[in-house]
């Protein structure tokens, strides 16, 4: 529990002074979003679903790492990198506060996992690596508007995002570890673009970049299982604007 709270206290750290920095920064393009007439504000609810690319770079301490069949590939230490293609199914709110939009979000993104680039000290090898799972993420989701008119059927808006995972459907536990509650975080940044195709329905697109960091240090030591995942990806979908319903 210990660890648990430790990852709240993390994440609401690194979370908190930027969203205050960038409301503030946001603040003169945004101007006008924030009006006593209701045109203005947006209490949206999004669905969508994307794919990526993901690069994990990792490392192992003091563990056996496994081979498909269950036979021992590994004693010890061990590095090694990764591509994967990614598959996103993403459902979030947001409502107005101020110069930008604040909620919640969940999303589902499946990883196929087909080699690993091993790292020693007699030269790099590859490994077939077969492996399917699944980051199951909850996050904070703000939004700022980009010189907003609420006149326009289109718009921009920057999106960064903090949050928490799991995972779920892993053959190799050993690949992620056993202990409940690792550090593990992600941050993400991108952009969206809109357009109204019927008054207060809006189709979307969502490119990012998103970083996961994966620790269970605390939790198994001496075992050491630290995961560096950076995810390029396109979600697209659409969002609803609740409020413009009850205008």
């Amino acid at each position: 529990m210990k660890t648990l709270w430790l990852n709240i206290f993390f994440v609401f750290c690194l979370f908190v002074p930027l969203l205050t920095f960038m409301s503030e920064s946001f603040a003169q393009v945004s101007n006008g979003y924030f009006e006593k007439s209701r045109s203005g504000d947006k209490y949206l609810v999004a669905l969508g679903y994307g794919a990526g690319t993901a690069y994990w770079h990792s490392k192992f301490e003091s563990t056996e790492f496994y081979d498909k069949d269950g036979s021992v590939i590994n004693r010890g230490s061990l590095k090694f990198s990764a591509n994967s293609p990614t598959r996103h199914y993403d459902v979030n709110v947001l409502a107005p506060i101020k110069h930008f939009r604040l909620g919640l979000g969940i999303s589902f993104e499946n990883h196929f996992l087909a080699q690993l680039k091993l790292y020693g000290k007699g030269g790099d090898e590859y490994l077939i690596f077969d492996e399917k799972l699944r980051f199951d993420k909850i996050y904070l989701n703000s939004e700022f508007p980009i010189k907003y008119n609420p006149k326009k059927k289109y718009s921009f808006n920057l999106n960064v995002r903090a949050g928490w995972f799991g995972y779920s459907y892993l053959k190799r536990f050993n690949f992620i570890g056993e202990k409940p509650f690792p550090l593990a975080v992600l941050s993400a940044v991108g952009m969206t673009a809109d357009y109204e195709i019927y008054p207060g329905v809006y189709a979307f697109a969502f490119p990012s970049l998103e970083y996961k960091l994966y620790s269970n240090s605390n939790a198994e030591a001496p075992v050491k299982i630290h995961h560096n995942v950076f995810t390029a990806s396109i979600i697209g979908g659409l969002r609803v604007d609740l409020g413009a319903f009850n205008h």
